[in-house]
C-alpha cells in the first residue's frame, strides 16, 4: 500500500467533499488563530514574489542569503497562501534538512510562531524520533533528507504531497542527490506536485538548469557586522609566540587543529572579549574532547562561570538541544561543535565564532578499496556560513585559526560528497527506486555523476555479497538486506542473524558500527583498551565486545537499580549517551527485520527466550555469522617479518587483505596478540591514515566457517585419506548450507 508520507499511516485520498470541508475549517482556524511573527526577517518583504514564483512553476530555486530567515518563512507562506486561498486540503509540505538537530529545532521554532491553536499543524522526523502532525491536509512535516528517501520506497510518486522544501540544498551530501534525482522524476508522474530548492551559497544557476533552467528567486539576507579575525591578527593580539615561519607553514601543510591554540583562543575571548556565547568549529569529537580537556587544564571547566557544551552528530537529539539554552546571570556558554552547527541551525546568543577552518572529510579510493577520512581545508563558502552564525542577532567576531593567505587557497565550494564515498549504499537505493534500471544509467541522472569505474567496483561489491545477481538485479537476499536501514554488508549480518537465530547480538554489533558505545578521549583511551579486553575474554573479537557490552547494559538497566547502572557505566568506560542511540537502533533494525519478513514480531528480536535467539550464546556461530556477512573483508595472519633492514623476526605477525598489507587499530583486542586461534580475521571496514591501512576493528574466524560458508577456492594439499573423499564432502555441505540459505530468504 501506499503510505501518507505526512502521517505515516496507509494513503487515502479525500472525497471532494471531505477536501472542501477540510479547507472551509482551516481557513477558520487560521482567521481565530491570526498567526503572527515573532520578528520581522527579511523574507518577509519577498513573501508575494516567492508564493508567485512557487504558483506560476513547478521547481523554484531559492537563492536565500545567511540570515534571511528562508528556512523558517518559506515552508510557512507556501502553506498559509493555500490555507487562506481555500485549498489547504490539498496543501501538504515536507521540508527536508541535512541534520537531526536543525529538523527537531527549525519544527519546533515554526511551531512555536504559529501559536497554541496551529501548531499541531507542524511535526519533525528524524531517525529514531518521529513527532508527525496529527493529520494530512493542512500540515507541514520536517524531516531529514534519508527519511524522506525511506518515505519515497512507499510512496514514489509523493501522493498527497503539494510542495517539498529542500533546504541548505548546497551541501551536496549523497542523499541529496539521490534525492534531487528522485524528485524529478516524481515531477514527471505527480502533477500536482512543486518543489522548492534553497540554498545560502552554492552554484544556484547549475541547480536550475538541472531542472530544465527553473526561476532563480534571490532573497537578501541581513547580518549584523562580523569582524575578522585571522590567525596572524589572533596572534598578535595575544602575543602568542608563533613566528611567521609557522603561521605560513601551518597554512600550506596543517590542516589538524592544535588544541592548545584553540583553548588559548578562547581564553583570551573569555578575558577580554565582548560578554555573549562561543562558537568553536572543530573538525571531529576527538577534537572537541581534545580542547575540552584543555579547557578543563585552565580550570574553565567545570566552572559556575562557564557553560561548556560539545555539539556533535553522536548525541542524541536531547542532548543536542541543550546548547540552545541561555546560560545563568554571570555565564558564559562556549560550545564546541563540528560543522552540524554550520547550517539552518541558529544559537541566538553566539557573539565569538572560533573557526579552526577545518573539518573530516571521507574519500575513497576504489583501487584500493579503503577510506581515508581526513582533517582537511573547508571551502571559502564553509567559512562564510561559520562567520555568519556570529552576526545573526547582534555584531560579532569570527577568529579564523589559519592565514589569510590560506582563505585564497581554499576551493570556492566543497567536493560533493558522492565524488568521494564508496557507493554500495547508493546503488542499493538505487535498485530499490528504479529496480529495472542499471546502475550506471541511473546514476549518469544525478547532478554530480561519479566515475563510471566507481560504479562499476560497487555493483561487483554486491554482486560478490550475493546483493545482486549477474544482470544487477536484486536478488532474494538483496530484497531483505535493501529493507535495513545500514550498510549493505552489516544488512546482510542482519539477515543471517535471522536465519541462523541469533538475532540479538548482531543487533548489537551492527548499532556499535553506526555508533561506538565507548567513551573514548585522549585521557582514557588505556581505560577503554582494558575494558574491551575484559570483555573479549578470549573471544579475539572486537564484535563480541561491542555486543557483551551492549547486551550486559541492557541487563543492568532490567535488573540493577540506579547504583548498578553507573556502576557498570565506570566498569566498562561506556558513554550512557551512545547507549541510548545504540538501542534505538536495535530498536530500529528489529522493525527492518520484521518489514524483511524474516521476523514475526518485532518484540521477539529483543527478548532473550526468543526463537530467533536460541543460539545467540554459540560464540563461534556469532563469529561465522559475521564472516558469512562481512566476506570478502578477510585479513590473512601470517608468522615471521622481514624487517627494513632484511632481518627475518619469526614472532612478529604480519596481516594482509586482498588489496595489501594492513595494520590492526590500537584499539583493537586483536591487536598485539601472539597466538591468534586462527590465521584468519574478518573485518567490517579499512581506513588510511598517514600512508597505512589500518583496521580499527576484526574478529578471528574459524576455517571450517571459511569454508562453509563462503565461495572461497577450496585446494586439495595432497593430505587427505581418499582422493579427494574429504575435499568432495567440503563442497557438498557448502552447497547444502547454500540451498538452505537460499530456502530461507
Amino acid at each position: 500500500y501506499i503510505t501518507d508520507a505526512i502521517t505515516g499511516r496507509p494513503y487515502c485520498a479525500l472525497s471532494e467533499q471531505r477536501a472542501q470541508q477540510l479547507s472551509h475549517q482551516l481557513q477558520q482556524e487560521w482567521e481565530t488563530a491570526k498567526p503572527g511573527l515573532c520578528v520581522e526577517l527579511p523574507a518577509d518583504a519577498h513573501r508575494q514574489r516567492v508564493v508567485s514564483a512557487v504558483r506560476s512553476s513547478r521547481v523554484v530555486v531559492i537563492a536565500g542569503e545567511t540570515g534571511c530567515g528562508k528556512t523558517t518563512r518559506i515552508p510557512r507562506f507556501l502553506l498559509e497562501e493555500q490555507v487562506r486561498g481555500g485549498e489547504g486540503a490539498w496543501c501538504n509540505v515536507l521540508v527536508t534538512q541535512p541534520r537531526r538537530i536543525s529538523a527537531v529545532s527549525v519544527a519546533q521554532r515554526v511551531a512555536h510562531e504559529m501559536g497554541p491553536h496551529l501548531k499541531h499543524r507542524v511535526g519533525y522526523q528524524v531517525r529514531l524520533e518521529s513527532r508527525p502532525p496529527e493529520h494530512s491536509g493542512g500540515s507541514m512535516l520536517f524531516l531529514t533528507v534519508g527519511v524522506l528517501l525511506r518515505k519515497l520506497q512507499s510512496n514514489p510518486t509523493l501522493k498527497g504531497i503539494s510542495h517539498v522544501v529542500v533546504d541548505e540544498v548546497h551541501e551536496r551530501d549523497v542523499n541529496t542527490d539521490l534525492l534531487l534525482a528522485l524528485l524529478r522524476s516524481s515531477l514527471d508522474d505527480n502533477p500536482d506536485l512543486r518543489v522548492v530548492l534553497m540554498s545560502a551559497t552554492g552554484d544556484n544557476q547549475r541547480l536550475a538548469e538541472y531542472f530544465g533552467g527553473c526561476p532563480i528567486v534571490k532573497v537578501p539576507g541581513f547580518m549584523h557586522p562580523v569582524k575578522d579575525h585571522y590567525l596572524e591578527d589572533v596572534l598578535r593580539e595575544m602575543r602568542h609566540p608563533l613566528s611567521r615561519e609557522k603561521i605560513s607553514k601551518k597554512g600550506a601543510d596543517e590542516a589538524a587543529p592544535d588544541p592548545d591554540l584553540v583553548a588559548d583562543v578562547i581564553e583570551h575571548i573569555d578575558k577580554h572579549g565582548e560578554p555573549g556565547a562561543i562558537l568553536c568549529f572543530l573538525p571531529g569529537w576527538q577534537d572537541i574532547r581534545a580542547v575540552q580537556d584543555k579547557l578543563e587544564e585552565k580550570r574553565l571547566i567545570p566552572s559556575d562561570s562557564h557553560m561548556v557544551l560539545p555539539l556533535h552528530s553522536s548525541l542524541s537529539v536531547a542532548d543536542q538541544q541543550v546548547v540552545f539554552q541561555r546560560p545563568q546571570v554571570g555565564q558564559r556558554k562556549i560550545v564546541l561543535a563540528t560543522n552540524i552547527a554550520e547550517t539552518s541551525i541558529t544559537i541566538d546568543d553566539i557573539v565569538h565564532v572560533v573557526d579552526a577552518g577545518t573539518h573530516k572529510e571521507q574519500n575513497y579510493d576504489p583501487r584500493t578499496k579503503v577510506s581515508c577520512l581526513d582533517t582537511v581545508w573547508i571551502s571559502r563558502s564553509n567559512v562564510t556560513q561559520r562567520k555568519g552564525r556570529a552576526g545573526r542577532c547582534q555584531p560579532g567576531r569570527s577568529y579564523h585559526l589559519f592565514p589569510r593567505q590560506q582563505l585564497e587557497t581554499m576551493t570556492p565550494f566543497p567536493v560533493p560528497e558522492i565524488l568521494r564515498t564508496p557507493l554500495e549504499s547508493l546503488v542499493l537505493q538505487a535498485k530499490i527506486h528504479s529496480p529495472n534500471c542499471k546502475a550506471g544509467d541511473f546514476l549518469s541522472r544525478v547532478l554530480d555523476s561519479p566515475e563510471p569505474e566507481a560504479v562499476r567496483d560497487a555493483v561487483q561489491n554486491l554482486q560478490d555479497i550475493g546483493v545482486l545477481d549477474k544482470t544487477e538485479t536484486l536478488t532474494p537476499l538483496g530484497q531483505r538486506v535493501a529493507c535495513m536501514s545500514c550498510d549493505p554488508r552489516l544488512g546482510k549480518v542482519l539477515v543471517l542473524s535471522a536465519v541462523f537465530r541469533c538475532v540479538l547480538p548482531m543487533l548489537s554489533v551492527a548499532a556499535c558500527l553506526t555508533r561506538d558505545p565507548f567513551f573514548n578521549s585522549l585521557q582514557n583511551r588505556a581505560l577503554v583498551n582494558k575494558a574491551k579486553e575484559d570483555l573479549s575474554g578470549s573471544s579475539c573479537s572486537d564484535y563480541l565486545v561491542f555486543s557483551r557490552a551492549v547486551l550486559g547494559w541492557r541487563r543492568a538497566q532490567q535488573e540493577g537499580d540506579r547504583e548498578d547502572r553507573h556502576e557498570y557505566l565506570d566498569k566498562y568506560t561506556l558513554s550512557k549517551a551512545s547507549l541510548r542511540f545504540i538501542n534505538g537502533l536495535i530498536s530500529q533494525f528489529s522493525e527492518n527485520l520484521q518489514e524483511a519478513g524474516l521476523v514475526s514480531r518485532v518484540s521477539e528480536c529483543q527478548r532473550h527466550t526468543s526463537l530467533y535467539n536460541e543460539h545467540s550464546h554459540q560464540d563461534e556461530l556469532l563469529k561465522a555469522v559475521l564472516l558469512a556477512g562481512l566476506y570478502p573483508n578477510l585479513i590473512q595472519v601470517k608468522k615471521g617479518v622481514v624487517t627494513k633492514g632484511g632481518r627475518f623476526r619469526p614472532n612478529s605477525t604480519y596481516f594482509r587483505t586482498i588489496s595489501g598489507p594492513v595494520l590492526l587499530h590500537r584499539s583493537s583486542v586483536n591487536r598485539g596478540k601472539e597466538n591468534l586461534p586462527s590465521r584468519w580475521l574478518t573485518f567490517f571496514s579499512a581506513v588510511k591514515s598517514n600512508g597505512n591501512v589500518f583496521i580499527r576493528d576484526s574478529s578471528s574466524v574459524h576455517p571450517l566457517a571459511l569454508l562453509l560458508l563462503t565461495d572461497c577456492d577450496i585446494t586439495e594439499t595432497g593430505i587427505c585419506s581418499g582422493p579427494g573423499d574429504h575435499l568432495w564432502c567440503l563442497e557438498a555441505l557448502r552447497e547444502r548450507a547454500e540451498l538452505l540459505f537460499t530456502a530461507a530468504c
